[in-house]
């Protein structure tokens, strides 16, 4: 069975490329140079509902009051996904270090709900941390992933004490990935995600047998069958399959937004999972908060474990040199911990000025240059359409049809979705390391798309180089025979020699038909009807060279990234019944103008630094 690689990172686990023998360790690049937990204080935190939180707590040996650096976390407050590691760095630099179990999780009381307890449970721990004799009453939260994502939560409630945040690769919505993307059910990530931050079974989850799992029904009993347990927050996830009253504390509203007023510092990078929600989370203060103007962000060629530091492995301290199968370009690197201090050491302690960054700081890879702005996008940054063309099979690799205007003729091209022999998602190839149901990085995934069942439209050659700087989305007119199915979309640079290295962080490219209307709207297909579907296949940053080619692929299943649309329509947690195959067509032409809408940087555009 032939297998395409789709990358489903788990919220807290990254593949990071080997140290440079090249590059040298930054001098202010991290390093875990004390042990976890040495040095900690244990300490209670008490809830205004009886529960009480497990911490940490890391002080320097000068006198204090300290102004506080705080994360809350799901993985274990000694866990090496925690920035626990760090606390030598910043005791040394006068700040009090703390590091807390999330409700449910670790050593804390409490049930946990996913990132549901942030917004109520975060403002309580940052005003009992800021009102402690040790604490300066100044608290900064800092984290990564779900630890990230925390900060944003918190400060909603505005807290006496907060005073900033560097809310780290963090993500905006359960619906935008993780854990459903475009409506589909992220199956490979919740299935080892979930059984991590289950305090009874954390540490325990084992490989995955997915060729075994793909027949099992009904998907709410599938962590049962994977780890031979039930994982409460798995079922959870299944039992709220829209926008119910469980995801009202987890999806920020514009009023959210704007009751934010103290400033944030976001490093997220191209192949970083939650790249996504970054930039979205990022627009939206830099638009709506209180403190708009005290927004930064920082994009760089990293993954979901080095941007935080910039590219920098908070293990070693070295540079990261290469993601998936791309080198990291010589200037691709910032020095993400000081960075992360000289901000503090601004907001929480009044020994630095403002920060002098522009707002934005986005690396353009393959150019190896940075270029600087104060919105995104940038001004440097235009839309561009291509339409879906073609008069060759749109089934074989080599296939064209990615055309600048749309075709004059109506046409269509059609495949066959077949449940029992999905496209697969879990397949190490060339060297690189899959995991949670996925590969990391960008991959060349040439052989792996070799199938009927995979449409694929390209440019010819480039004449000119084209940059990639920003979303991409394709809108795209389809009919099916079942009531129900998924169109997954990904893009590809294609070399002379046929290497095909995917662009996409990740959690891209993927609409299950019945939430086109959106994630609170569940509507099912008229077999038979001819629909258009808007699929957000995320951020992109990346530079064709000239003689490539951009190839858009479309195909309707990547399991286990995502669970496996069985095509009856029926509830995807307690479906028994028989999968359906999927007769699926694509329809394209001057009645149908299916397109791709991407945001590129202007060929004339000039470095900022």
């Amino acid at each position: 069975m032939m297998r395409f690689i789709v990358s489903s990172i788990a919220a807290a686990i990254a593949f990071v490329g080997p140290a440079s023998a090249e590059l040298p360790r930054h001098p202010d690049a991290p390093a875990r140079e004390s042990q976890i937990g040495e040095g900690a204080q244990s300490v209670s935190i008490p809830l205004n509902d009886g529960t009480t939180l497990a911490a940490d707590l890391y002080l320097p040996d000068s006198a204090g009051p300290h102004p506080v650096i705080l994360e809350v976390t799901p993985y274990g407050r000694r866990s090496t996904f925690s920035f626990s590691g760090e606390h030598a760095f910043w005791t040394g630099h006068g700040y009090a270090f703390m590091v807390v179990d999330a409700r449910g999780t670790g050593a804390s009381g409490g049930t946990h709900t996913f990132m549901a307890d942030a917004r109520h449970d975060g403002p309580q721990i940052v005003e009992w941390v800021a009102g402690q004799p040790w604490s300066s009453g100044k608290v900064g939260m800092r984290g990564s992933s779900y630890s990230g994502t925390y900060p944003i939560q918190t400060a909603i409630g505005r807290p006496r004490g907060l005073a900033c945040i560097s809310p780290n690769a963090n993500f905006q919505s359960g619906f935008d990935g993780p854990p459903f993307l475009g409506g589909a059910f992220m199956q490979g990530w919740a299935l080892g995600w979930t059984l991590r931050v289950t305090p009874a079974h954390a540490g325990k989850a084992g490989p995955v047998d997915y060729d075994k799992l793909l027949s099992h029904r009904p998907l709410l009993t599938a962590d049962l069958a994977a780890h031979g347990v039930e994982v409460p927050v798995y079922r959870q996830f299944l039992e709220h399959q829209t926008s119910d009253n469980m995801w009202a504390d987890v999806h920020l509203s514009l009023e959210d937004y704007r009751r934010i007023n103290v400033p944030a510092l976001t490093f997220t990078g191209w192949y970083d999972t939650t790249l996504p929600g970054s930039i979205a989370n990022y627009r939206a203060m830099r638009g709506l908060a209180a403190s708009s103007d005290d927004q930064w962000i920082i994009v760089g060629p990293w993954d979901h474990s080095g941007a935080s530091e910039g590219g920098y492995s908070r293990d070693t301290g070295q540079p990261i040199d290469r993601i998936g199968a791309l080198a990291v370009e010589s200037r691709g690197h910032k020095p993400g911990q000081r960075m992360a201090r000289e901000f503090f050491d601004w907001c929480l302690k009044g020994t630095a000025s403002r920060p002098a960054w522009p707002s934005a700081q986005m690396f353009v890879p393959g150019q190896n240059r940075w270029i600087e702005t104060e919105r995104l996008p940038s001004p440097l940054v235009k839309s561009r359409k291509l339409f879906l063309g073609g008069s060759g099979r749109a089934n074989a690799i080599s296939s064209q049809g990615l055309l600048e205007a749309a075709p004059s003729q109506n046409a269509l091209d059609e495949y066959t979705h077949d449940p029992a022999n999905p496209v697969r998602s879990d397949l190490p190839a060339n060297g690189h390391r899959a995991i949670a149901g996925g590969l990391i990085g960008p991959v060349d995934i040439s052989h792996q798309l070799a199938r009927t069942d995979v449409l694929t439209y390209a440019t010819p050659p480039l004449k000119t180089p084209l940059t990639l700087l920003g979303n991409a989305r394709l809108s795209i007119y389809v009919r099916a025979d079942v009531p129900d199915f998924d169109m997954v979309a990904l893009l590809e640079d294609v070399a002379p020699d046929g290497a095909a290295i995917r662009l996409d962080s990740g959690w891209a490219g993927v609409l299950r038909a019945r939430y086109r209307g959106g994630s609170g709207r569940l509507a099912l297909l008229k077999p038979g009807e001819t629909v258009k579907l808007e699929v957000n296949l995320g951020e992109k940053g990346h530079t064709l060279r000239v003689g490539h080619r951009l190839r858009l692929s479309v195909f309707s299943s990547a399991y286990p990234f995502i669970s496996v649309n069985p095509g009856t329509g029926n509830d995807i947690a307690t479906d028994n019944a028989s999968p359906r195959s999927a007769r699926i067509t694509i329809l394209r032409g001057s009645s149908y103008p299916s397109a791709l809408s991407l945001e590129v940087l202007e060929p004339r555009a000039q470095p900022s630094k």
